[in-house]
């Protein structure tokens, strides 16, 4: 076995994942291992491992981020200037303070997700289109 292979375990361990999530990765095409010819044994590329734990660290993070968003802008929405459709007999008012808290939790927001998006940028070339061609 060469430096740059590793074993099912090793894979396994850096990616943080089961044995046997990995064998049914592969027995899909999801995540292909190269086998020993004699014994069969199940090799993967230590590279190609280390990418897709990036992209599984990426990928999470990034939908947590998009959890975030929800709330944020539900928050913003009530700041939204609107004119009324009936009569506007009782006049609503909100404070400053809390409108500018709800935009800058957006601006914060917008700030974390473009890192998340240049962190994607730190993956090899083609390595998105391997792992999920719609991205």
């Amino acid at each position: 076995m060469s430096i740059d292979k590793i074993t099912i375990a090793e894979a396994a361990k850096i990616l943080g994942v089961n044995k046997k999530t990995l064998m049914r990765w592969d027995a899909l095409g999801k995540f292909p291992s190269e086998r020993e010819a004699l014994s069969g044994i199940r090799y993967y590329d230590k590279a190609d491992v280390l990418n897709h734990a990036v992209w599984f660290k990426l990928r999470k993070k990034h939908k947590e981020n998009l959890r975030e968003l929800d709330v944020i802008r539900k928050e913003v929405d009530k700041y939204i200037v609107t004119q009324p459709l009936g009569p506007f007999d009782k006049p609503h008012f909100h404070k400053l303070e809390d409108m500018a808290k709800a935009f800058d939790n957006l601006h914060k927001w917008e700030r974390e997700h473009k890192k998340i998006l240049e962190e994607y940028s730190t993956l090899p070339l083609g390595f998105h289109a391997k792992v999920d061609p719609d991205f």
